[in-house]
């Protein structure tokens, strides 16, 4: 998520700087022929890397916070998106759905109340005294700060701070030289589901039987998952069970005028705003959602942060792996509580996966057991987690041994090698009840309001409900209650009367998930929309944000 504002050289780092230790965690890779390939993992690369990225996310003003950072897409008045062009550096209004080209980060600069436009290519938007536009700069100057405005339906004008004159025009004609507002329309650019961080309070919003209460120190569970719907320039907030915020703070069964929210900046951070033109805030000891004032301040500050997956784990023992009896991992619990859920964090730097307990512990080899007493992500609480079959996973350690469950229920690691019968656990996703698909083209959503197949290269999502087996069987479901199937020609159309049997299998990268079909093959996405299950290898198949 955290990228440099723009590149860097390369950093030549001293010999004092990179370890001489290696550690013993070997990968395993699965080859065409399907055996384990192992090679070990060094921990010069990774630290290098670690540093170097480190470098690369220094900030380049004081003044501008990671947190104050939005992707979005701009539409304008005749519905184009905004679009840098990857040839020439040239920028139009062409663009018809959000993708790459049309993503534009908001960068909001704290001392002087403006914000720049970076394109995805890191270049940022600028223009001089004849309007004249360019995006083709890696550096931040005067000509590239803009401040924003807001009128009552929730869209977004674009003055040059140094000029004066608004950004504005259509097709390839484009230009900051408007005497008066032209006006776009936010589009996020984000994965829908995610936690709702109140930025005073330090608290995150959770569902509380009809109302949504910010009072979650730690989003935990389902009822933390909000999803934000984008709709023609304004946003439905979702809960978990699938009702819609009102905005007198109540849920509802349905789409309203009143369930519909505009967005705005207000010190960099997000305000969402209602009919009524009242800001969306927290109120009480139990901190309520809902809108109040017409006037934003700190109290209206919002933060959207990606939703991590949560997951339970089922050793071979039958029992669920929890720390409720203290700081040890153990398999010995038949009922689901927190503390048998687990957030996974994977870790770009060492390409391992960090599990953070519900009391904010991270967990950690200590000697060959495993234990939650870390309070920081370190090599020891890294784990090489790969899928194997049946939605079952199995952890690597740092010591390069498989955690296996010890007769009483500790987790130790001190497995050799893969032995499905001893150390592959079943995972279950505990916070996506409601889950919404995305690969590198777009959403998975129905090719149109007439057909239920579906495509890969939507811009706006179809929400599907996710039901799990004790067998590691999953099956999706829409809102008519029709389950997904494999047609004759392996597409996937949402019209079976009876669920299929699909699986999710955790990728060992990125916290992304590849499904596996009723017919044994996986799925796989295409520019053009298609989604066939055709992959008879986990390496070739899509690997979706979930």
């Amino acid at each position: 998520m955290h990228s440099a504002l723009r590149p860097k050289p390369p950093v030549k780092l001293p010999p004092s700087l990179i370890p001489s230790c290696t550690t013993h965690i070997k990968k395993p890779s699965i080859s065409q022929n399907n055996h384990h390939e192992k090679s070990i993992i060094n921990t010069n690369e990774h630290h290098l890397k670690a540093i170097i990225n480190g470098y690369k996310n220094i900030e380049l003003n004081n003044s501008i916070s990671e947190k104050c950072i939005w992707s979005l897409g701009l539409i304008n008045s005749k519905g184009k998106y905004l679009t840098a062009e990857t040839f020439g550096c040239k920028i139009n209004a062409t663009g018809t759905c959000l993708k790459k080209k049309q993503k534009w980060r908001i960068i909001y600069n704290i001392q002087n109340d403006c914000i720049y436009l970076q394109s995805s290519l890191h270049h940022y938007l600028s223009t001089d005294k004849y309007g004249r536009l360019k995006c083709d700069a890696f550096d931040m100057d005067n000509d590239c700060r803009f401040q924003l405005e807001y009128n009552q339906n929730g869209q977004w004008a674009f003055k040059s701070l140094t000029y004066g004159m608004y950004l504005g025009g259509d097709i390839d004609q484009l230009h900051c030289f408007s005497k008066i507002p032209e006006w776009w329309s936010p589009h996020l650019a984000l994965h829908p589901q995610i936690n709702l961080k109140h930025v005073i309070r330090k608290r995150y919003a959770k569902l509380d039987n009809d109302e949504i209460h910010i009072d979650d120190i730690i989003p935990w569970g389902s009822e933390a998952i909000l999803t934000v719907e984008y709709a023609n320039g304004q946003y439905y907030i979702q809960s978990n069970n699938g009702l819609y915020f009102h905005k007198d703070g109540k849920l509802i069964g349905k789409k309203t005028a009143e369930t519909l929210f505009t967005i705005e900046l207000y010190k960099g951070y997000l305000t969402f705003k209602d009919c009524n033109q009242c800001y969306l805030t927290a109120i009480g000891p139990l901190g309520i959602m809902t809108t109040r004032n017409k006037i934003a301040g700190k109290d209206e500050q919002f933060l959207l942060e990606e939703s991590k997956q949560q997951i339970c784990l089922i050793a071979s023992n039958g029992k669920l792996v929890s720390i409720k009896q203290g700081v040890d991992l153990s398999a010995n619990q038949c009922e689901r509580d927190h503390s048998s859920i687990f957030q996974l964090e994977y870790d770009e730097n060492l390409e391992l996966y960090h599990l953070r307990t519900y009391n904010n512990k991270y967990w950690k080899l200590e000697g060959y057991g495993v234990q939650a007493t870390a309070d920081k992500r370190s090599i020891e609480t890294g784990f090489y987690i790969q899928s194997t079959t049946n939605g079952h996973v199995v952890f690597q350690a740092s010591n390069g041994k498989y955690i296996i469950p010890h007769a009483t229920g500790h987790m130790r690691a001190i497995g050799d090698q893969i032995n499905l019968n001893e150390n592959s656990f079943l995972l279950k996703f505990i916070n996506r009840p409601f889950c919404v698909f995305k690969c590198d083209f777009g959403y998975v959503s129905y090719r149109n309001k007439q057909s239920r197949l579906l495509e890969c290269n939507k811009s706006i999502f179809t929400l599907f409900t996710l039901e799990e087996s004790d067998d590691g069987i999953v099956h999706f479901k829409g809102s008519d209650g029709m389950y997904w199937e494999i047609l004759s020609d392996l597409t996937i159309s949402v019209t079976g009367h009876e669920p299929s049997k699909f699986m999710l299998e955790l990728c060992s990268t990125h916290s992304r998930i590849i499904i596996k079909a009723p017919n044994g093959m996986y799925l796989r996405a295409e520019q053009n929309g298609s989604i066939q299950a055709t992959c008879e290898y986990s390496r070739q198949a899509t690997q979706w944000e979930f």
